[in-house]
């Protein structure tokens, strides 16, 4: 199996949706309620669709504090293994960033409570993310399409958390340096589709072609490259 670790998949339609499930494993990530709602009612009927809840720190400006206490809901009344997309953006959203963090902290506290992994979303602000997940305890987190401090790498490993590398890792030369600085056994595949980049649409279709390009930045086969991200991808999802 390939694995998605991180795709808007409430943006596709049911059948494009059924059309990537038939090899990969999609960890599906949310916006807001609606979409963690959305994941949620998904994985019910999909065996290989992992929902994930939470709000993107894009969609901040129009949420409310107390948009926190209904996902937290959901965290009680599902079997939710993952929140996702949450982090921090400075690059991006800078115009919210003090609010970004209060929402950010209280999905850390909620992480702590049920025992959660963090799908991290964390532009132009790496360090950040990183400090406040270690300052939480975190144990187990995604830097979803990682292009921060190449420096930030080994601490981030070094904490057993896992970085995710984009199709776009094509054509982006600083997300290539991030594949060629990382031990690839803390290293997962995701899509974030259907977001579009550079004129390339983002979509779990492009995971196989991915893993080739992953294989060959690290010098290994497509095989064992296969298998170690699968091995990777159920060692924190399970």
């Amino acid at each position: 199996m390939y694995v998605d670790a991180h795709c808007h998949l409430a943006e596709f339609g049911i059948a494009e949706i059924k059309s990537f499930l038939s090899d990969i494993f999609i960890v599906a990530v949310a916006d807001d309620v609606t979409s963690s709602q959305f994941v949620i009612d998904m994985a019910k009927y999909e065996q290989n669709v992992i929902p994930c809840v939470g709000i993107h720190p894009w969609e901040v400006y129009k949420s409310e504090l107390k948009e926190v206490d209904r996902i937290q809901r959901l965290l009680a009344e599902n079997d939710i293994k993952c929140l996702g997309e949450i982090g921090l953006d400075k690059k991006f959203t800078p115009d919210t960033w003090l609010y970004q963090i209060k929402l950010f902290e209280r999905f850390l506290a909620l992480a702590k409570e049920y025992d959660l992994i963090l799908n991290l979303h964390a532009a132009g602000a790496w360090g950040e993310v990183y400090e406040m997940i270690v300052k939480y305890d975190i144990d187990k987190a995604i830097f979803h399409w990682y292009t921060g401090p190449l420096d930030l790498i080994d601490n981030i490993v070094g904490n057993s958390y896992y970085i995710s590398i984009n199709p776009a890792v094509r054509i982006q030369e600083k997300h290539k340096r991030v594949v060629e600085n990382t031990d690839i056994n803390y290293i997962l595949t995701e899509s974030d589709g259907p977001y579009k980049y550079r004129g390339m649409l983002l979509s779990p279709s492009l995971i196989p072609e991915l893993v080739k390009i992953i294989a060959n930045i690290k010098g290994l086969s497509v095989v064992q490259t296969r298998e170690i991200l699968w091995r990777n991808f159920r060692r924190i999802f399970t």
